[in-house]
């Protein structure tokens, strides 16, 4: 694996700045348009691995409820990117949640490690896989 240069990074910046914006308008048709079909979502903290853009969709609407009382923002940050030899990428991140709610108080949900493998369809990025799991302290 490689490190990728500064146009590929900021393309993938890009890519993750309108991902989690379709995300926090709450856009599902947006957002699961940016996984693969056959896409593959491991939320490690539950325990569910989500295959395909219709289990993908299915757990987003049953949390829908929660996110229209509340104002989503998905902040990410400290991206480190490798390309393979065929062109895929593996992007790990921080990924940090806030909730504000109609009065303007603002709550953390929990802070995950999140890493994705992205492909090239048709010229575009996609996420074939992404896996995240929640920060806990290590075991003293």
């Amino acid at each position: 694996m490689a490190e990728v240069g500064a146009e590929l990074y900021v393309e993938v910046l890009r890519f993750y700045a309108r991902q989690m914006a379709l995300l926090d308008r709450l856009d599902l048709d947006g957002y699961l348009s940016t996984f693969t079909e056959d896409g593959v979502t491991h939320h490690v903290h539950h325990g569910k691995k989500l295959e395909g853009r219709a289990a993908m969709r299915a757990f987003a609407e049953a949390a829908l409820p929660r996110y229209r009382e509340n104002v989503p923002r998905h902040w990410n940050d400290h991206y480190e990117m490798e390309q393979h030899a065929d062109g895929e990428l593996t992007v790990g991140y921080g990924s940090l949640v806030t909730l504000t709610d109609k009065e303007g108080k603002v709550r953390f949900e929990s802070t995950f490690a999140v890493t994705d493998e992205l492909v090239r369809r048709d010229g575009r990025l996609l996420v074939r896989s992404r896996t995240l799991v929640r920060d806990r302290p290590a075991a003293a």
